[in-house]
């Protein structure tokens, strides 16, 4: 009998297999992320619907896996307590008002239409109904459950501020506005687009505003704001005439 060894795998061979069994455990995992998100976001949606009739204090993990099925290690594994499962919640409720922002910084946009696409999408979500649901829901909490209203803030209305804040100090820079306090005028154009509208949706349970309503209304309040915080040659040709007529 011969001793001689039988040839091995070609090379080229040897990296296809590899190739394919990189590829295959890649797609594995692509497959396992889109399960895991597409979870998160069942228990999410249960969770919504939980607080949202139940209140804060009557909501439980319990209910919520009651609703979404699975377990509750699974549950944990993404949220680690009740409250950042609220605070997830708030975050998919209002997190599209200021999640834009992030972007607007590196495009080519005006400051005007920056500033109205972001009143538009905040007017939008702020006067919705679930959003007011979720508004009243904090409101009756926090005195009781004080990380109610903390959970809603930082998520909310805090982080939109800290990020207006920052749009701002960068377009400062570049000589777009004129703003000696950038915290102070994100407190003027947060306070602008909060006013009427919202008590009234909450106290006198009017309708949502349609989308040619938000419109006109945005219009309105973008170009009041770069009236007074506009640098000279920013300033659009609607305050311009305003300026002209006075």
């Amino acid at each position: 009998m011969s001793n001689q060894k039988l040839p091995g795998p070609h090379p080229r061979a040897r990296m296809a297999a590899h190739v394919a069994a990189r590829m295959e455990a890649s797609e594995t995992a692509k497959r396992a992320a889109r399960l895991d998100a597409d979870r998160r976001s069942q228990i999410l949606a249960a969770a919504s619907e939980v607080f949202l009739e139940m209140g804060y204090g009557n909501a439980t993990i319990d209910e919520v896996i009651r609703r979404v099925g699975g377990s509750k290690r699974t549950l944990y594994r993404h949220f680690e307590s009740k409250e950042a499962l609220f605070g997830a919640v708030v975050d998919e409720v209002v997190g599209e008002i200021v999640r834009p922002l992030s972007e607007f910084a590196t495009t080519k946009l005006s400051a005007r239409d920056t500033l109205l696409i972001l009143a538009i999408q905040h007017m939008t979500v702020v006067l919705s109904d679930r959003h007011i649901a979720l508004m009243r829901l904090v409101a009756a909490e926090a005195a009781r459950v004080p990380e109610v209203g903390r959970a809603y803030y930082e998520h909310g209305p805090g982080r939109g501020h800290a990020k207006l804040r920052l749009y701002f100090e960068q377009q400062r820079r570049r000589g777009v506005f004129d703003m000696p306090d950038v915290a102070r005028a994100a407190d003027y154009f947060w306070g602008m687009l909060l006013h009427h509208g919202t008590l009234r949706r909450l106290f006198r349970r009017d309708p949502p505003p349609t989308t040619e309503e938000i419109a006109t209304e945005c219009t309105g309040l973008v170009d009041a704001f770069l009236e007074l915080f506009a640098a000279g040659a920013q300033v659009p040709d609607v305050a311009v005439q305003r300026r002209s007529t006075r």
